[in-house]
């Protein structure tokens, strides 16, 4: 026997767990549809309603794209989707500025593990609950408008911003902070001149990315109030303008595709 023929024999048998899990598989596949029927006539309404859906959707409404005619500026899509995104760039600057420093307050590095893990214990409070419910809740104090769904972006975004600027700076390289160190530099000197140089990059890198995530964040906030293109876009969508949500839709998918590929230049260039 071959040195290679030896190695395969020893390789474990995957292929039995594998034959026993996908037979498992199938049996409870076969079991949660045992009984089950299909209704051809709803199968056949479902996809009627889907064909006349797309083609009021693809119907564009040129008078509330632009705001004229029957609707003012302020209430074309247009507007909306310029405050879309004016919401979510604000509040990721907002959440960028105050997770730096919850960044090295989370960091191992600058405060220690102890404090670390107070200051890691406070990020993930700040990200316990999902940015609709805290929307739901900063709209009964600032009201219906931009402003809350900028404080909702930007309070959210500090959780996850700290989380990873904490992380970045642990992963850097130290010899600088040595080097600092063995000359007196105090605290600040070494977060000015050691860790701001190797980090920026990466900050901004990830700042760009959490900016592509806003975006369409504070689409689904204005749902409940918070601004942007959400709000028409449930109101269309319960009283069936399939032509005023075909176009919402259409802004949409420009802004992401438009935003996604902005920022993935940048962080090309940056990292």
């Amino acid at each position: 026997m071959t040195n290679i023929e030896k190695t395969l024999s020893k390789k474990p048998k995957t292929w039995i767990i594998n034959t026993i899990f996908s037979v498992i598989l199938l049996i409870a596949v076969m079991y949660a549809l045992r009984g089950a029927t299909i209704n051809m006539l709803r199968f056949n309404q479902i996809a009627y309603t889907i064909k006349v859906i797309t083609r009021e959707m693809t119907n564009i409404n040129v008078d509330f794209l632009l705001g004229r005619g029957v609707y003012v500026f302020q209430e074309g899509v247009i507007f909306l989707t310029i405050e879309t995104l004016a919401i979510g760039f604000l509040g990721t600057l907002i959440g960028a500025i105050l997770a730096l420093p919850f960044g090295f307050l989370a960091s191992k590095n600058i405060v220690g593990k102890k404090v670390a893990k107070l200051g890691e214990s406070i990020l993930v409070l700040i990200r316990v609950f999902p940015e609709i419910i805290l929307a739901l809740v900063i709209v009964k104090g600032f009201g219906i408008n931009a402003l809350t769904g900028v404080l909702t972006i930007g309070l959210h975004s500090i959780g996850m911003l700290g989380k990873l600027f904490s992380e970045t700076i642990d992963n850097m390289d130290k010899s600088s902070l040595e080097a600092l160190d063995a000359v007196g530099a105090n605290t600040w000197q070494k977060i000015r001149y050691g860790i701001l140089p190797q980090i920026s990059a990466d900050l901004s890198s990830i700042t760009l990315y959490r900016l592509d995530i806003n975006v369409r964040s504070a689409t689904v906030l204005g749902i409940v109030g918070a601004g942007g293109l959400g709000a028409s876009m449930i109101l269309s969508a319960e009283n069936a303008n399939w032509d005023i949500l075909g176009t919402i839709m259409l802004a949409i998918i420009v802004m992401v595709l438009t935003v996604d590929a902005i920022s993935s230049r940048l962080r090309s260039r940056l990292v």
